[in-house]
């Protein structure tokens, strides 16, 4: 069987698809990826170009950006069509539909944002599967029954067989329904393997705090804020700024507070206390395996109901915009305790997660078509 994995070219956008492609390469799948070059090129997979060469993920969010300016609008239901249907897809469906008619699948997984895949499964007549990265609310329905316009299918549900979602019931919108029949698969994080700094592999000398506002959305002056007041606690930090962003930009910090752009953040986690991020769903799943408490600063996209649910469930704090200076400080101190109550509940959630159906019994229900 051979199964080509399409992501749009962005770190969470590519990583969550890896553990269910190494599952079905141990199911003896052949995997191909489909993604951008430079992203494929991390990837222990052989991998395509699955967008035009010429652009990146960066230029639609920067044009999404220049389309909201001065409306302050942080949250809306019509942003994800506008980002992902029509600033998108037009820079993948050619592309992707070359991939299929050359590589000849016999399955397509594609992530929910890259509906350009999805026409293109749906041109050539392909069986398609999409999985979730980041929770299904209904605007994702109405973003579907878009796509299902635009190529002139009876409703959305021919444009995949199934939704494999790995969000735990804690982080779903149980309101909503997919237009897909739902498989529930555990969330698994993956990184790169790569080099830790070596301070982290000797004995702690006080609470250590993991920094990162992912690769989207950093913000040079919130990161150099959240460092400083992490150094106040008199915790040690490690900051990644991310691609783009080199570590000197950051200006002069304490020297507990150590600077990286890029950190392999599955193998990181174990080594820190806490960690201080913006939501995203591959930082709360991966520090909840760790039972890590978590300091969430959303700024978009799927990131504030992240930050609250987490919250309500007691196994974190939110600081929202426009929080008193301070803040990201004040929760870090508490939630470095050992005796923390977000602590306890970090654990409860990472083995809710642990209950969840493995990528690899996933994996086998795509290979026998059960899915």
């Amino acid at each position: 069987m051979k199964v080509v994995v399409a992501a749009l070219p962005a770190f969470g956008h590519v990583y969550p698809l890896v553990p269910l492609a190494l599952a079905l390469e141990r199911a003896g799948a052949t995997v191909v990826f489909a993604t951008g070059e430079e992203l494929g090129r991390r990837l222990p997979f052989r991998t395509v170009v699955g967008a035009e060469k010429s652009w990146a993920f960066a230029d639609a969010i920067s044009e999404l950006a220049r389309r909201m300016e001065g409306t302050g609008v942080r949250s809306d239901r019509s942003l994800g069509r506008t980002l992902f249907v029509e600033l998108c897809a037009p820079h993948v469906t050619d592309v992707m539909t070359a991939v299929l008619q050359r590589e000849r699948p016999d399955l397509v997984v594609f992530e929910q944002t890259n509906v350009g895949a999805a026409i293109a499964a749906h041109r050539t007549g392909i069986r398609a599967v999409c999985q979730a990265i980041v929770g299904w609310g209904r605007q994702w329905s109405e973003n579907y029954e878009a796509v299902a316009a635009l190529v002139e299918a009876p409703s959305p549900d021919a444009l995949a067989e199934a939704l494999i979602d790995p969000h735990p019931p804690f982080l779903a919108d149980l309101e909503a329904t997919p237009p897909f029949p739902t498989v529930a698969m555990r969330p698994t994080p993956w990184s790169p393997e790569g080099h830790l700094p070596p301070w982290l592999l000797e004995p702690r000398r006080a609470p250590r705090v993991y920094v990162t506002m992912g690769t989207v959305f950093g913000n040079l002056e919130l990161l150099r804020t959240m460092a400083l007041e992490v150094a106040a606690t008199g915790c040690e930090a490690l900051v990644a700024t991310g691609p783009g962003t080199r570590p000197g930009d950051l200006g002069d910090v304490p020297a507990t507070v150590h600077v990286e752009q890029e950190v392999p953040q599955v193998q990181l986690l174990p080594h820190v206390d806490v960690v201080v991020h913006h939501g995203g769903t591959g930082t709360i799943i991966g520090a909840l395996g760790q039972g890590l408490p978590q300091v969430v600063v959303p700024q978009g996209a799927d990131q504030f109901w992240n930050a609250d649910h987490i919250t309500a469930e007691g196994a974190g704090r939110t600081i929202p915009p426009g929080a008193p200076p301070g803040s990201v400080g004040v929760a870090v101190a508490a939630l470095a305790e050992d005796e923390a109550p977000e602590r306890a509940a970090a654990r409860r959630l990472g083995d809710v997660i642990s209950q969840m159906p493995s990528p690899d019994s996933v994996a086998e229900l795509l290979i026998d078509g059960a899915a």
